[in-house]
């Protein structure tokens, strides 16, 4: 993590997502505090998922794969609009509101220093993509088999685990 994203505000939520103050994003994973987060998921027209590779510099699960889109949401802004500008950041892409859906929003307390309400949004897309090398080595489209296999082999984050389990994988079935 470079050090402008950890002196990043935050807001601080509760177990509800209702916002109780702000936060450095250093504290909330130092301590485990409750925080926002959203995922793009992006689909082509075939019904691939694509996921993204992260950095080898990035500080938690470098080199490992994980939703295509990801970030934190900084204090005061919402989930769409983080949506919005991850997709510009991380993908290079220039999206609008009326190409996301929202899939849905979950807590995330796997990980002790890592509790967030995610909010999941998903987007048909064939690209061209261009990745800030900082935050992602590669992207890659896979298929639901593929995605699995990754899973076994312990290839991806467990953040992206548990979201595959309880909605991306029907999901991907579903589009192919």
């Amino acid at each position: 993590m470079n050090p402008d994203q950890s002196a990043e505000l935050l807001d601080h939520v509760d177990d509800q997502d209702l916002v109780i103050g702000q936060i450095p994003r250093s504290q909330a994973h130092a301590d485990g505090s409750w925080h926002r987060a959203v995922h793009v998921i992006v689909w082509n027209a075939p019904g691939q998922i694509l996921l993204q590779k992260r950095a080898a510099a990035k500080a938690s699960f470098p080199g490992f794969w994980d939703t295509s889109v990801g970030g934190h949401v900084g204090a005061g802004e919402t989930y769409l609009a983080t949506a919005l500008r991850e997709c510009a950041e991380e993908l290079g892409i220039e999206i609008s509101e009326q190409n996301l859906s929202r899939i849905g929003k979950h807590p995330f307390d796997e990980m002790a220093t890592d509790r967030e309400w995610v909010e999941s949004f998903a987007l048909v897309c064939e690209g061209p993509f261009f990745p800030d090398p900082a935050e992602v080595e590669l992207v890659q489209w896979f298929t639901a088999k593929e995605v699995e296999a990754l899973i076994s082999q312990g290839s991806v984050t467990p953040h992206f685990v548990l979201q595959w389990r309880r909605e991306l994988g029907a999901m991907t079935i579903a589009r192919s």
